[in-house]
């Protein structure tokens, strides 16, 4: 019997995804991230897509299978965290790299902080 193909993620959905996102940002451990990647995987692949985009920021299946990215769709041009102005360098900061989209001239990174904001900053290559 082929899989049950879903129109669009249902609101409890969305839930789970920003839920994870929200639980990596605020324990930042390990494991949280794998679970984080993992569950927003399982659930674009329930509806067979590979793409879904929020307020803040955009998820996206990766090729390797079972894993997922999360990329922000707010840039900032400082070092602070917009919300809350936590630095986002050094060892002691609570903002941390969620993904590196590589590009010729710069790379585009995506952070999220404790506080719970995502965003990204150009970064020198």
């Amino acid at each position: 019997m082929p899989a049950k193909i879903y129109p669009f993620p249902s609101t409890e959905d969305q839930q789970v995804i920003q839920t994870a996102i929200h639980v990596f940002l605020t324990s930042q451990t390990g494991r949280a991230r794998d679970t984080m990647l993992k569950t927003i995987r399982a659930v674009l692949d329930r509806y067979r897509i590979t793409k879904f985009s929020f307020p803040d920021y955009v998820v996206e299946a990766t090729r390797t299978p079972g894993y997922s990215v999360v990329r922000a769709r707010k840039y900032v041009t400082g070092t602070v965290c917009p919300q809350c102005g936590e630095k986002l360098y050094g060892l002691s900061s609570r903002v941390r790299i969620l993904s590196v989209q590589e590009r010729r001239n710069c790379h585009l990174v995506t952070y999220g902080c404790r506080c719970g904001k995502v965003f990204a900053k150009q970064e020198q290559c």
